[in-house]
C-alpha cells in the first residue's frame, strides 16, 4: 500500500510539472496575490455601493469553480492518469467535497454578508451535484441558508444569462421572489459576467462591478483566439 501511494504521489508530481499552469495555480505566490487582489477590489466596490442601502435587497453573483473553489487536485489526478475531463469523474470529484477555497474567496463572501448582502452562486456544475456542492461550500465557510444556488440543468434555455436575469427580476427557480440589485459579478471566465447588452455589460463595468480571476488551466481560449481586437496573421509579420 505504501509503495502504491508513493507511486501515485510521484505521478501527481509529474503531472503538475508537465502542466505548469496547474503548478502555478497551486504553488505560486503570484496566483494567490492576484486572486486576493481581485476579491479585495470587489469587496471595496460592494461596500461602497452598500452604504445607505442596507434595507434594499442586493446580492453578488459569483461562479464556483476556480472562482470560489480550487479544483486543481481533480485536474492533477486526471493528468496523472492521462485522462480528459468527463462528467462522471467530475461528478465524483464534486461528491468528495474536498475542494479548498481560492485565496481571498472566503474573506470576500464574509465581507458581502457583513455589508448586508446575499450571495448567488451561478455555476455550470450540474443540478445533480447540488447537495454535495452545498456541503463543500459550507465546509469552506461560504454557504448559508439565505443564499441561492443556480446550477446547470438539461434545459438548454437555462443559460447563465437566464439565471442571472431571474436573480435580478426575482422570478423563476433562481430568484428570491423579489427583484434585487447586483452589486458585483465575479468569475474566472467572461461567460460568468453580464453580456454586452445585459446589466451594464462586462467590459464597461470591469473593475467596478465585474471582476475576473486568472485561470490558465482551461477556457474557450483553448479552442481559438478569444482576445478582442487580436489580429491573427498566420505567422506573417
Amino acid at each position: 500500500m505504501i509503495v502504491l501511494l508513493l507511486g501515485l504521489a510521484s505521478g501527481f508530481e509529474t503531472a503538475a510539472n508537465d502542466h505548469l499552469e496547474l503548478k502555478w495555480m497551486r504553488d505560486s505566490e503570484e496566483f494567490s496575490a492576484l486572486t486576493t487582489q481581485v476579491f479585495l477590489q470587489a469587496e471595496q466596490s460592494v461596500r461602497t455601493q452598500a452604504r445607505g442601502r442596507q434595507r434594499q435587497p442586493w446580492t453578488v453573483v459569483v461562479d464556483i469553480d476556480e472562482t470560489l473553489l480550487d479544483n486543481t487536485p481533480y485536474f492533477l489526478e486526471m493528468a496523472a492518469y492521462d485522462r480528459p475531463f468527463d462528467w462522471p469523474s467530475w461528478d465524483a470529484w464534486c461528491a468528495r467535497g474536498t475542494a479548498e477555497p481560492v485565496p481571498g474567496a472566503q474573506a470576500f463572501v464574509s465581507a458581502v454578508r457583513d455589508a448586508g448582502g446575499r450571495v448567488a452562486f451561478v455555476s455550470n456544475r450540474h443540478e445533480r451535484t447540488r447537495d454535495v456542492t452545498v456541503e463543500n461550500l459550507m465546509a469552506a465557510g461560504m454557504w448559508t441558508a439565505e443564499d441561492r444556488m443556480c446550477l446547470l440543468t438539461d434545459d438548454d434555455s437555462y443559460t447563465k444569462r437566464e439565471r442571472r436575469r431571474q436573480l435580478r427580476d426575482g422570478d423563476g427557480t433562481c430568484g428570491w421572489g423579489e427583484p434585487v440589485s447586483v452589486f458585483a459579478y465575479a468569475g474566472d471566465t467572461m461567460a460568468d459576467l453580464p453580456e454586452a447588452d445585459e446589466d451594464g455589460g462586462r467590459w464597461e463595468q470591469l473593475g467596478v462591478r465585474t471582476f475576473v480571476l486568472p485561470n490558465p488551466a482551461y477556457g474557450k481560449w483553448e479552442h481559438g483566439v478569444t482576445r478582442p481586437g487580436l489580429i491573427v496573421t498566420d505567422g506573417v509579420d
